[in-house]
C-alpha cells in the first residue's frame, strides 16, 4: 500500500471488494482495519465472473443483450425489401459479436451451446 501511494495510486477500501472460488473460505481480508466486501460474482472487463465458475449468468446476459440488439435491428433484419444477404451480413455483423462476447474464453458445454443455439 504505501509503494502504491508513492506513484500517486490510492485504495479505496470502501469500494473494494473481492471473490474467492472456495465457497468454503471462512477467512476476510482486512486493510487498515477495514473488512473488505466479499462477493459472489462481479464484472470484469464486461463479463460476469461467479466464484463458483459457472457462465450461467454470463451466458444469459448475452442471450438478452444480443435479442436487444436483434429489436433494435428489426427494421432491416425483417423488411422483405432488403436482400438475404444484406440481412445475413447485418446479423453476422451486428448481433452474433453481442452474443458471443467473450465465448473464446468459455468452456463449451452442452448447455452453453444449446443456450447460444437460439440466436
Amino acid at each position: 500500500m504505501v509503494r502504491s501511494l508513492g506513484i500517486g495510486l490510492k485504495l479505496n477500501v470502501k469500494k473494494t471488494e473481492y471473490l474467492t472460488t472456495d465457497a468454503n473460505e471462512l477467512g476476510s481480508i482486512k486493510i487498515n482495519g477495514t473488512e473488505l466486501s466479499r462477493v459472489t460474482s462481479f464484472k470484469y472487463l464486461g463479463s460476469t465472473v461467479t466464484s463458483d465458475g459457472s457462465l450461467k449468468l454470463e451466458v444469459n446476459a448475452r442471450v438478452s443483450a444480443a435479442w436487444s440488439k436483434w429489436r433494435s435491428l428489426t427494421g432491416v433484419l425483417c423488411d422483405r425489401a432488403i436482400p438475404e444477404y444484406l440481412k445475413s451480413k447485418v446479423y453476422r455483423t451486428g448481433v452474433r459479436p453481442v452474443a458471443t462476447y467473450g465465448a473464446e474464453c468459455w468452456p463449451v458445454t452442452k448447455e452453453i451451446e444449446s443456450r447460444l443455439s437460439v440466436m
